[in-house]
Parts: C-alpha cells; sequence; structure tokens
C-alpha cells in the first residue's frame, strides 16, 4: 500500500468509502482513485480537481443536466494543485512535527466533478463510487478532527487563471467559517491575523486585498466548502483559489512554505486547545 510521498514518519492506514450515500459513509476498503491520509494535527486538506488518471469504464462527461447558475460545466483538471497539496502538506508537517489530514484526487475531473452535489458531479453510474469515496472519506475526516480536537479546519486546494499571481478566498463570504467568526469574532475572517491576512504578510499576494470586501462570485467556495464549514460537520472551511503561476512546478515549494507558515500561526491563534 503506498503512502503519500509527504509523509514517511506518520504512517496510517489510507481510508476510503465506496458504494454508500456520500458524506455519512464509514470507513471501507481504499479507492484507487482517491490518495488519503490520517493525520494528527487539526487541518484537513482536500485537492479534488489536480488528477490525471481515466477511470476505467467511465466516458467523460458532457455537461448533461447541469443547470444555469452552478458556474457551468468544466470538466478541465486544476493543472499543478494535486502536486500543491502535496508540498503543503509536507510544508506543514516541517514546520510544525505534526500531519494534516489529507485527501486527494487521483482521477481526471472530466469523469467526475466531487465539487458538486452528485447529481451534477458524474453522468455514469461507475462513477458514483469514487465520488463516494472522496467525499466520504472526507465527511469522516471532518467528524474525526472534530471529536478529536473540538474544532478544525478545511483547506480545500484550487486554482485559477483570472488572476495568475493571486490566492482567491473562497467562504462563501463568511459563511463557511462561521463557527471560526462565532468564537473569535469578525477579525479572525477579515483581520490582518485571519488565515489570508497572514497569507499576505507571509508574502502571497490575496483577494480580496482588502479582507473585509466580498469574494469573487465565480470563486467564493463550492460544494465542498459549503457542506463541510460552519454547520454540521463542527468545522470551519475555505476554499483556496491558487493563480496558476503559484502552481508551477519551479513556484509550488515556495506556495507552499508560506501556506504553511500561515497554517502554523492560525493553528496556534485559533485551533490549539487554550488548556495545552
Amino acid at each position: 500500500m503506498a503512502r503519500p510521498r509527504w509523509s514517511a514518519a506518520f504512517a496510517v492506514p489510507f481510508l476510503a468509502v465506496t458504494g454508500l450515500p456520500a458524506q455519512e459513509t464509514p470507513a471501507s476498503p481504499e479507492s484507487p482513485f482517491v490518495t488519503a491520509h490520517k493525520g494528527n494535527f487539526p487541518v484537513i486538506l482536500s485537492a479534488p480537481h489536480g488528477g490525471t488518471e481515466d477511470v476505467p469504464g467511465v466516458p467523460p462527461r458532457r455537461g448533461v443536466g447541469i443547470p444555469p447558475g452552478t458556474n457551468g460545466f468544466f470538466p478541465f483538471r486544476d493543472v499543478g494543485t494535486e502536486e500543491l497539496a502535496d508540498a503543503i502538506a509536507a510544508a506543514v508537517e516541517a514546520k510544525t512535527g505534526r500531519v494534516p489530514f489529507f485527501v486527494s484526487a487521483k482521477f481526471h475531473r472530466k469523469y467526475l466533478d466531487v465539487n458538486r452535489p452528485p447529481e451534477f458531479a458524474y453522468e455514469h453510474a461507475e462513477a458514483k463510487p469514487v465520488y463516494d469515496c472522496y467525499r466520504g472519506t472526507l465527511a469522516a475526516y471532518c467528524k474525526e478532527v472534530r471529536k478529536k480536537y473540538g474544532r478544525g479546519l478545511l483547506l480545500d486546494v484550487h486554482a485559477q487563471g483570472m488572476m495568475p499571481g493571486t490566492v482567491m478566498r473562497g467562504t462563501a463570504d463568511g459563511k463557511t467559517v462561521a463557527l471560526l467568526r462565532q468564537r473569535f469574532g469578525e477579525k479572525a475572517h477579515t483581520g490582518p491575523d485571519s488565515f489570508f491576512g497572514l497569507l499576505g504578510k507571509g508574502g502571497l499576494a490575496v483577494f480580496p486585498a482588502r479582507l473585509d470586501a466580498a469574494e469573487d462570485p465565480m470563486f467564493n467556495g463550492g460544494h465542498i466548502v459549503r457542506t463541510y464549514g460552519g454547520g454540521d460537520f463542527g468545522i470551519d472551511a475555505i476554499q483556496l483559489e491558487f493563480g496558476w503561476t503559484l502552481a508551477t512546478p519551479k513556484a509550488v515549494p515556495g506556495t507552499a512554505k508560506k501556506v504553511a507558515a500561515a497554517v502554523d500561526r492560525f493553528h496556534q491563534l485559533y485551533l490549539a486547545d487554550p488548556k495545552k
């Protein structure tokens, strides 16, 4: 059984879920199309759109049934995000000595899109087990983080070409970090020590540049962060839309190191148990 490249020190069994309703499914045998690894830190990394592998027996989607108002049909991969998420996980481990939970797609987005509700995510029945695996694993990790640590942060890694050198924030204008805002006030979302404030301090250009401004409606958080953030799962969630120049092979190590520094400080401020 292969292990994630970023963690040699912390090895636990992979978790995957197949053939059951997403978001409520228990652990079951691993999937060849989803990389997943438990952690010992209240941060979950998700990379749903960076995979390159074919799904046997599943033809490419055609956009059937996707209505207007759902950001349209986009079957292309977020280039570099699989590698970037991998590098962020390694950088977090190097910075903190702790391992984040991790879920990443090996499958190409043209076969299914796990950042959509199931009715819009796939068009072929053979894709359903892969969808359920990714989303069920993610749900299980969110619940485990909430149970073990009382609070947690899901970071959903994506890429965009509209602002090539900028990381765009997606929280549905604060809705997916509702628990964070309740506990620590609005400054934890839009202040200089918010997650995006920390990214900015660390040298990454961020959008919105004025942190209390509205997010871009095209990139303000998809189905993953809206499902697991600020609601029944008891954690907060932020979609990170990295400009493509931040996810090139040359840029990935520096980008990952800056994100890891923000994760470390955010954990100290908002996730660490104050009694310890």
